[in-house]
This record gives structure tokens, sequence and C-alpha cells, in this order.
């Protein structure tokens, strides 16, 4: 009799003790709390943008491939509108220029000569002197003479244009934000990335996502820093939004994946701390939504 007790009691024993354990190691174990999806509306915005003069860059490149032969100004310079920055090689535009020149002085003396024939000779046809024919000729020699030298001073205009193209003259009243020209160097034409103008101020031309347009208001403030750094830069005030969403194309390692981006571009008035912000600097800022 005991050792049927025996077999049917150390089971229960072992059974109670393995659920006693279990039931330990799960009251001691954390609980699982269930994960919340985040509410887009709630998060923070980062958008980002670039740094430019006010108004716009405005860029100076030459019309013809040439060496630099002279500099007038420096980077960060303030310039008037017509005040030059550089000067290219000009030797072949300016010997052209002054042979235009040589052909009006010879032209207005043909003129002068020709003119004072055709007065004299005014008696000589009243007296008969001469024929009606010949005084036709003297005529057609003054006009002829008058036509060329009109020529000669339009080619002599044309001459100088092309000699003053190669003087580069800013085209407004700001600063040069860019002046990445050297002497001696060649300067290409229709190259517009070295010389940069703009006036004073600057502005933040910042790209929203239509997801986030509506909590961008006119006059919201929002601190901006250097995308690359995190470096705060200084405060930027909104000042305009476009009336139109434009569109960015993304592409992923697959060549036939694509997705489109549609965006805002909003302007901002930037107060930094540093004046000498470089233009085309990536900045981000944070929109918050109790903006």
């Amino acid at each position: 009799m005991k050792k049927v007790l025996k077999s049917i009691i150390l089971p229960v024993v072992i059974v109670l003790g393995i659920i006693y354990i279990v039931v330990n190691v799960i009251k001691s174990s954390p609980k699982k709390i269930p994960a919340k999806s985040p509410v887009l509306t709630e998060s923070p915005a980062r958008v980002y943008g670039i740094v430019e003069p006010e108004g716009g860059e405005v860029y100076v490149s030459p019309p013809l491939t040439r060496q630099v032969a002279k500099i007038y100004v420096n980077e960060r310079a303030s310039v008037k509108k017509g005040q030059r920055l550089c000067r290219l090689e000009n030797s072949v535009e300016k010997a052209q220029y002054e042979a235009s020149l040589a052909r009006v002085e010879l032209a207005f003396k043909a003129l002068e000569l020709s003119r004072d024939k055709f007065e004299r000779n005014k008696n000589l046809l009243a007296n008969k002197a001469i024929s009606e024919y010949e005084y036709k000729q003297l005529r057609l020699n003054l006009e002829l003479d008058s036509l060329n030298l009109v020529a000669a001073r339009r080619e002599a205009d044309l001459a100088k244009a092309r000699l003053e193209q190669l003087d580069l003259k800013s085209p407004i009243n700001g600063i040069v934000y860019k002046f990445d020209v050297k002497l001696g160097e060649s300067f290409p034409a229709g190259d517009n990335s070295r010389i940069i103008i703009g006036r004073p101020g600057l502005w933040a031309r910042l790209y929203v996502e239509a997801f986030w347009t509506d909590r961008v208001k006119i006059g919201d403030v929002y601190q901006i820093r250097n995308s690359e750094t995190n470096q705060i830069i200084g405060k930027a005030k909104v000042i305009s939004k476009a009336p139109y969403l434009g569109g960015k194309v993304f592409r992923t390692n697959d060549v036939y994946e694509r997705f489109d981006v549609k965006y805002q571009e909003v302007i901002c008035q930037v107060q930094a701390e540093n004046k000498n912000i470089p233009i085309g600097l990536s900045v981000l800022a944070e929109i918050k939504n109790d903006n």
C-alpha cells in the first residue's frame, strides 16, 4: 500500500513543483506594453532648403572663353550696378575697335571733302560751267560718303560693344557672394558658377512636403541649422509661400523604381548670427505642430 501511495504522491509533487516554477517565472518577466503607432500630425517635420541672397542669385558669366587679365573686386565686396568686376583678355577686340575708329575718321574726312566740293560747284552749275550730270554725280558722292560715315560709326559701336563685353560688370547693386576668379586663368564662356552677386539680405528657400504645408504660415519663425553639422545658424521667418506645388523625382538602386514627391517652396528671411554664411548652404528646420 505504501508503495502505491509513493508512486502516486511523487508525480503529483513533481507536477506541482513545475507549476510553481513556471508561475514564478511568468510573474518575474517584464510586462509587454503594446507599441503605439506614431502620429504624424503630432511629430515635428524636418524640412530642408538652401541659403540664397534676398531676391535670388544673379550670375555673371563671360560671352567668350578668355583668360582673366585684370581683377577689380574681391569676394564679399559691395558693388554698384555697372561696376567692373574683372577684365578678360581683349587684345583682338581692342585692335578691332581702334581700326574702326580710324575708319570713322577717314569716312568723316571724305564726307567733308564731298560736301565742300558739292557746295563749291553750285555756282558753277548756275553759270553752266559744269553739266547737270556732273553736278548730280557730286550729289551722289556726297550721299554715298554720308552713308559710309553712318556705316563706319555703326561698325565702331559694334566693335566697342564687343570690347566692353569682355569687361564683366555687376548687373545690380549688391554684394559679391562668390568670386572664384584668378588672374591669368581661363574663364569659360557661359560658366555661371564662379561669380554670384545678390542683395545684402539672406533668404532660406525651404522645400516643404505637401503633407506639412498646412502647418507653415506667414510670420512663423523657425530655428535653422546646418544640415551637415547640425550647427545652429539663426532664425528664419516665413515671408512667402509658393501658390503651387512642385515635384521632385527620387530613384532607388533599382533603375526602374522611382517615386515622386510634391513640395511647396517656402521663402524665409534669415536672421543669422554669422553674417558670412555661404550661399548655397544646405539647411534644415523643424516645423512643429504648435506653430
